[in-house]
């Protein structure tokens, strides 16, 4: 019995591992950046907040696409000088 516990545990700390590591490196989608910069995402979920930061900070393709969310529409910081990259 103490076996199948440390099995059913293990998998679900490899489970959730996974599916960090894999969300991190899947693309956000177009509705993910509009929340995230309307500052909904902040509000309603820190923690995917924290994720969208971290992956908008190593994603050309995601923040190319912020940038222009951000051109059509306003949110915080609307008058703002554009995202800074650093290369």
């Amino acid at each position: 019995m103490g076996k199948i516990i440390v099995l059913v545990v293990a998998l679900a700390i490899i489970y959730y591992i996974g599916k960090e590591v894999f969300g991190a490196f899947r693309h956000l989608s177009d509705e993910e950046l509009q929340d995230f910069w309307a500052g909904r995402t902040k509000k309603e979920d820190p923690k995917a907040y924290h994720r969208f930061s971290e992956h908008l900070g190593s994603c050309n393709s995601c923040r190319d696409r912020l940038d222009v969310i951000r051109d059509e529409s306003a949110g915080p910081g609307a008058d703002a000088p554009m995202i800074e990259r650093r290369y």
